[in-house]
């Protein structure tokens, strides 16, 4: 929890935050800012390695789609579903107001993102935060995008990563950034 706080950190003060849209109004110029510690300079070399990895995922995917029909979203059992995409079959599992889509960091094409979002809220939609609206796909691939930005910052060896790998679509994280979440888990 202390390294996912750190990393997060690191890359907001090194400015690695910026190549993947975060900003912070407390960071400091580099000519200003005080010595970092070891503890901190040591995380900073981390997050090279993640920001990075974070620059190519934001390479634009391929968009592999050109129909919601197209992934062949197939009903499994009550609340479970299979997708295609890209040749692989992928999980869907619906709870009330929550759909988990299963290894979703393997999909990275934003437009592809959304069409899969609009098959599932076709199916079942989830409720906006405040419970008096509907998600629109284009909501829900942001937050879906999120957790891929999140999947790849975080080290392999974190137990943080197995938890972004799946992303659960649901009311309480609409238009969030994987700042916002990772703060609302760490509360």
């Amino acid at each position: 929890m202390k390294r996912l706080i750190i990393i997060l950190s690191a890359l907001l003060l090194t400015g690695c935050g910026s190549s993947i849209g975060i900003t912070s109004s407390t960071a400091q110029p580099a000519d200003t800012a005080p010595a970092a510690s070891a503890y901190e300079q040591e995380a900073a070399a981390a997050t090279t390695t993640a920001a990075t990895t974070t620059s190519a995922s934001k390479e634009v995917s391929p968009k592999l789609l050109t129909s919601k029909e197209d992934i062949a979203l197939t009903e499994t059992g009550e609340g479970s579903y299979t997708f295609t995409y890209n040749g692989e079959q992928f999980t869907a599992i619906y709870t009330p107001d929550n759909w988990k889509i299963i290894d979703s960091y393997r999909i990275r094409s934003k437009a592809d993102i959304t069409l899969i979002c609009e098959a599932l809220t076709d199916i079942c939609p989830i409720h906006t935060s405040d419970y008096t609206d509907y998600r629109t796909p284009e909501d829900l691939a942001y937050e879906w995008e999120q957790h891929n930005i999140a999947y790849d910052l975080l080290p392999d060896s974190s137990e943080w990563k197995a938890h972004t790998k799946d992303v659960d679509l649901n009311p309480e994280d609409q238009g969030k950034s994987f700042i916002d979440m990772a703060s609302d888990r760490l509360k």
